[in-house]
């Protein structure tokens, strides 16, 4: 079954939870070297894809503790050394832990969440595949009144979810403005986060 746009999660973080993201990243930012496989980014960029992925965290850590579950930050964000792919960790049912990766993204050209869905894959390669990977994404607005030309905590959600066992044999593709492959995982085809409750302790 195809994921729908009302299985999507729009969470809610407040000033103080963005402030603490901007905080993060401007420490982040000090230590933080681009990969190989990226276009060289500029300080303001890598500053936006940043706060990006931080507020993406944090939004996937709230929304899974306000449904009664364990999520934590798995990075240390002061150590000054980069972090394995490994974003959030959750408790399974039994009690062990599990890895997440958050992936953020940015759409400029759809701001209907359904035309993401259709149009957009996950935006990970194999090597960075870890026991559950879940998808957010921001989206521009460049025909609304007023316009939204600039990433922000309103207009995001938390797209879905799927695990490891999911992602085995999927093949990999070019990313689109990048030297970089990505699994060929559909957004529809990803599972609705309240599924993801099931398993988890």
């Amino acid at each position: 079954m195809l994921l729908k746009p009302s299985d999507v999660i729009q969470p809610v973080l407040t000033d103080e939870e963005v402030q603490e993201c901007l905080a993060t990243a401007q420490c982040l930012l000090k230590s933080m070297q681009d990969r190989g496989d990226l276009h060289t980014r500029g300080v303001l960029e890598r500053y936006i894809d940043i706060v990006m992925g931080e507020i993406a965290e944090q939004s996937v850590i709230k929304w899974v503790q306000s449904q009664g579950k364990f999520a934590q930050s798995a990075v240390d964000k002061t150590s000054g050394r980069p972090d394995s792919g490994r974003d959030v960790l959750f408790h399974s049912r039994e009690g062990r832990s599990i890895s997440c990766s958050v992936k953020s993204s940015l759409s400029v050209h759809h701001s209907n969440v359904a035309d993401m869905l259709s149009q957009f894959h996950l935006a990970s390669k194999q090597s960075e595949i870890r026991g559950i990977n879940i998808q957010v994404y921001f989206w521009l607005d460049l025909s609304s009144k007023p316009r939204v030309t600039v990433p922000t905590e309103k207009n995001m959600a938390i797209i879905g979810w799927l695990g490891r066992k999911d992602l085995k044999g999927i093949a990999e593709s070019a990313y689109a403005t990048e030297a970089r492959p990505v699994v060929r995982a559909p957004l529809n085809g990803m599972r609705p986060m309240r599924d993801l409750l099931e398993l988890l302790g």
